[in-house]
């Protein structure tokens, strides 16, 4: 179970090896989803999944806490559901954004504000009664066309965007317009890293 699927994208990656059912809250989200490949979507609440208990064998959980009321009720509901569970985030504690935290100064302590801390996480799992969360980091890179990144900052790629105070976002879209072609050229590089926490039944 992919839960707060959004538009698919992990689903369809999981789909090409398992049965996948996504769920999500957005019926709009969904109506994406399905265009993307062999699994089911279903819409629903992430702190009362419409499901059985014992139905999957694993539940993911990517970038998603961050948008839970009760992330804590809704991994209880996941230990029902499911007998692994892999949660997938950012830890605000080291997480860093270069030359995006000049253009939106408040970015970073609004995330850091709805991101739950690795410990709480793995505090709530152990609540839940998922046993030994595991904790891992791994790095991720990628490069592309400094106007693709542009074009995916416009399209406020990061839900953060929205929870700017007013006026930040269009003040900090017009510095990196200005600045990301005179710094990086028309190549440009993410690296973050993304912690993952799974566990077990």
């Amino acid at each position: 179970m992919d839960v707060g699927a959004g538009t698919g994208r992990f689903a369809k990656l999981l789909s090409m090896t398992n049965r996948v059912v996504a769920l999500d809250s957005s019926e709009a989200m969904l109506r994406v989803a399905r265009a993307k490949g062999p699994f089911e979507c279903v819409e629903g609440d992430g702190h009362r999944l419409p499901f059985r208990t014992d139905a999957f064998d694993l539940a993911m959980v990517v970038m998603v806490l961050q948008h839970l009321g009760d992330y804590g009720a809704a991994l209880r509901d996941i230990a029902r559901v499911a007998h692994r569970v892999v949660v997938a985030t950012s830890d605000m504690a080291t997480r860093r954004l270069g030359i995006l935290e000049e253009a939106f100064p408040s970015l970073l302590a609004i995330d850091r504000k709805r991101f739950p801390p690795i410990p709480a996480i793995v505090d709530a799992l152990r609540a839940a009664g998922f046993r030994d969360p595991l904790v891992e980091e791994r790095a991720y890179v990628r490069r592309l066309a400094t106007g693709d990144q542009l074009d995916r900052v416009r399209h406020r790629y990061l839900s953060t965007f929205d929870l700017l105070p007013l006026g930040e976002f269009e003040r900090g879209l017009r510095f990196l317009e200005d600045e990301m072609p005179r710094r990086y050229g028309d190549r440009f590089e993410i690296t973050a890293r993304f912690t993952f926490v799974g566990a077990t039944r």
